[in-house]
C-alpha cells in the first residue's frame, strides 16, 4: 500500500538494509556453494540464484507492508535471470 505521505510502497533505506542483510552481506566475497545457507544443497546458478534471493528478500520485505513482486539478477551486462516470484 502506497504511504499517502511519503508517496513510497516501502521506505528506501530499509530496501536497501534489508537488501545488504540477507542478500549481500550473505553473498558478497563468499563461496556460493560452501558458505551461503540459503544456497546449501542448490546449484548455484543464476536461476536458482534468482529464486533462492526473492525467497530471501520476500518475508522481510512483506514485514514492512510491502509484496515483492520480482527481482531481476545480472550475471554480465548481457546475461541476466528476472524471476517473477
Amino acid at each position: 500500500e502506497i504511504d499517502p505521505q511519503t508517496g513510497f510502497v516501502i521506505d528506501l533505506k530499509e530496501l536497501k538494509s534489508i537488501i545488504r542483510t540477507y542478500v549481500t552481506d550473505a553473498l558478497d566475497h563468499k563461496n556460493i556453494n560452501l558458505d551461503v545457507n540459503f544456497m546449501k544443497d542448490k546449484m548455484a546458478s543464476t536461476e536458482v540464484l534468482a529464486v533462492a534471493i526473492f525467497d530471501q528478500l520476500k518475508p522481510h520485505i512483506q514485514t514492512q507492508g510491502a509484496q515483492l513482486h520480482s527481482i531481476k539478477l545480472y550475471e554480465t551486462e548481457n546475461n541476466f535471470v528476472e524471476y517473477l516470484g
